[in-house]
């Protein structure tokens, strides 16, 4: 590993080695690629690029969902010295208006993507321009012929542009060097004492750096054999993740919260066969840790041999390259449990001996090697253990800068230490994050920025600007945020039902979240200086003072029309309907997303149409027909 300079050195390297990677594709597709069959691929789809005119440093951006064509590109990029830009590729607006705004950042930028993506691309960028250099469609590569020509770079050249910070709007881009990555690849490997022996299963999309950098480069670098399954296939069918884990003998496993949580809620009892005693270490990471929900996952999952101290939590952030601390393997879920009141900066964390009063903090470990870690006031004042602070990171794995923002590099740097925006405690027992300072909501296990949401409600709901505050409540059974909109509106509840099914809706449509409530309020909290403080209202709303507000809004929103239409796709439909929404009254007419439908219920309804009607509809299609009836009459056609 010594010799390994440089990422496409790591996959040269490999080309006598019989291990590879098994892609998990939707539709329950498997193919498994050598490593040595994936460095031909790479070189083949290089070719292409540079036909179409691409040299050396110029940023590729990776806009495809299917995980195969996305590491041919990854490694096609890195042979020809090209500059990967992963970002997500979905279905809902959101993910195209931040293509469209990282196109933006570039000059010369080459799209390879998809050909309904693209197509849905031009529609929602309304004539803007498309990259100047061109696009390569995935559809247009089945047959490659002859090589493309490698390029020796240097360990400082740019490896990866990762814009996983910043809003949705103005996406900030985390250069990341080879030498930056290699040197946190080398630490994930030591710190999780990661041999030949190790294999990796992940469902985590390669545009997250978990996914990417953690559980398809380490491997890499490692020469283990790792499975990559589709993120679609995993939300749909959480049960294949744990027993492909079994059917493979994977031993090295991630997911954030959110993923625990649809697995167990949709396997409630998992099969008496499945074994999991091959599992050595199941990484958490990605947002805030629980404590709770790791032990019931532990618990579901004994009976089928899973080591409670298999539970690995670990901390970390793209600006690190990914790593910055991890436990000592095998330590399990170490906690602490503090008073809510001790968490303010600079105060000192007192413990709290009150059964279920506290908070419970998950240790993250220490800091892997070659990463420093200091907790600081906001002066950038060292403090000593136990005291919250911002938490700050220097070493070969922190990134330089952003992409062409000098001014996110100076919000971020002081004297070579970069501001992570979290905030945390030094213990004895390792790091401790308790909070954030920066504005960020996890919800459904993804970073949202309430701006962002703001902007969408603005443009969509004909809300005046700043008089609408979005936040987030921390929902301590799901370990999840829970979102809150808040509207200013000074007539009565009455006339604000309209709008609060038009918020619900657009979140769905271009977002796929679901707002836990939409609430009329008088006036939105702000500074001195006319900062909105989104705190103010959601410890408003934590503490019961919009409790009426709610329950008025909810028994105004509840539909009490009992549908009655004829037809038999429509009632099949309506039997969908009724099992994603059970409870509810719903009318052939009506949006589906005025009834909260979010990513998750959209895949699930898209689950059992399928199942009623095969091959007669895409889960793209739910966005252009929501209402039963126009659904059901797209299925007769």
């Amino acid at each position: 590993m010594s010799s390994i300079s440089v990422l496409a050195d790591a996959l040269t390297g490999l080309d006598n080695s019989r291990a590879g990677i098994r892609f998990m594709q939707r539709g329950e597709r498997e193919c498994r690629v050598s490593y040595p069959d994936l460095l031909q691929r790479a070189r083949g789809l290089l070719g292409r690029f540079q036909q179409q005119g691409l040299q050396a440093g110029d940023p590729v951006i990776l806009f495809v969902r299917n995980n195969q064509a996305f590491v041919d590109a990854f490694w096609a990029c890195q042979l020809g010295g090209l500059v990967p830009v992963p970002l997500s590729a979905g279905v809902h607006a959101e993910y195209l208006y931040k293509l469209l705004a990282v196109i933006r950042k570039f000059s010369q930028p080459f799209l390879f993507t998809e050909r309904d993506l693209l197509q849905r691309l031009n529609r929602t960028g309304r004539g803007e321009p498309l990259p100047p250099q061109g696009v390569c469609l995935l559809e247009d590569i089945a047959q490659l012929e002859g090589e493309g020509r490698l390029h020796q770079a240097a360990a400082d050249d740019t490896a990866l542009i990762q814009f996983s910070s910043g809003s949705t709007s103005t996406p900030k881009g985390v250069v990341l060097s080879h030498a930056n990555l290699l040197a946190n690849i080398r630490a994930i490997l030591a710190a999780a004492a990661i041999t030949d022996a190790d294999s990796t299963l992940s469902w985590m999309p390669l545009s997250h750096d978990m996914g990417l950098i953690g559980f398809h480069l380490v491997p890499l670098v490692g020469g283990l054999e790792q499975v990559l399954m589709d993120t679609e296939l995993f939300v749909r069918r959480p049960a294949r993740w744990l027993e492909t884990a079994q059917r493979y003998r994977s031993s090295l496993l991630c997911s954030p919260n959110f993923g625990y949580r649809h697995y167990m809620k949709s396997v409630q009892t998992p099969p008496a066969a499945l074994d999991l005693s091959a599992v050595r270490l199941i990484f958490n990471g990605a947002e805030p840790v629980s404590a709770p929900v790791c032990r019931e996952f532990a618990q579901q999952l004994a009976p089928a041999g899973l080591n409670g101290n298999a539970f690995y939590p670990v901390y970390g952030l793209a600006e690190a390259s990914l790593a910055v601390t991890f436990p000592s393997p095998g330590t399990g879920v170490q906690s602490l449990h503090v008073a809510a009141d001790s968490l303010s900066v600079g105060q000192h964390v007192t413990p709290d001996n009150a059964a279920g009063q506290g908070i419970e903090l998950v240790c993250l470990g220490h800091p892997v090697s070659g990463c420093e870690l200091r907790i600081c006031d906001a002066q950038g004042k060292t403090l000593p253990e136990n005291r919250v602070g911002h938490v700050q990171i220097r070493g070969a794995n922190v990134t330089g800068g952003y992409y062409q923002c000098p001014e996110c590099d100076a919000a971020v740097f002081t004297e070579g230490w970069l501001d992570t925006g979290d905030l945390g405690l030094r213990h004895e027992t390792g790091l401790y994050i308790t909070g954030r300072a920066k504005d960020v909501l996890f919800v459904s296990g993804q970073n949202r920025y309430p701006q962002d949401l703001e902007a969408i409600l603005q443009q969509n709901c004909a809300i005046e600007s700043g008089k609408v505050a979005v936040g987030a409540l921390r929902d301590a059974d799901n370990a999840e945020d829970l979102l809150l909109v808040f509207v200013q509106f000074r007539r009565a509840p009455e006339d604000f039902v309209e709008q609060a099914r038009q918020v619900q809706a657009t979140l769905a449509e271009t977002t796929g979240l679901q707002a836990h409530a939409v609430l009329p309020v008088h006036s939105l909290p702000r500074t001195t200086s006319g900062k909105l403080q989104r705190y103010r209202l959601v410890e408003a709303f934590a503490n019961g003072e919009y409790r009426d507000v709610q329950a008025a809004m909810q028994a105004l929103l509840k539909d009490r029309v009992t549908v009655t239409q004829s037809g038999a796709v429509v009632q099949q439909l309506l039997d969908v309907c009724r099992q994603v929404f059970p409870g509810r009254d719903i009318q052939a007419d009506q949006n589906l997303f005025e009834l909260g439908a979010d990513s998750l219920m959209l895949v699930k309804m898209h689950e059992e149409i399928e199942a009623r009607f095969p091959g007669r509809v895409e889960i793209t299609d739910l966005f252009e027909y929501p209402t039963i009836r126009t659904l059901s009459q797209y299925i007769e056609r």
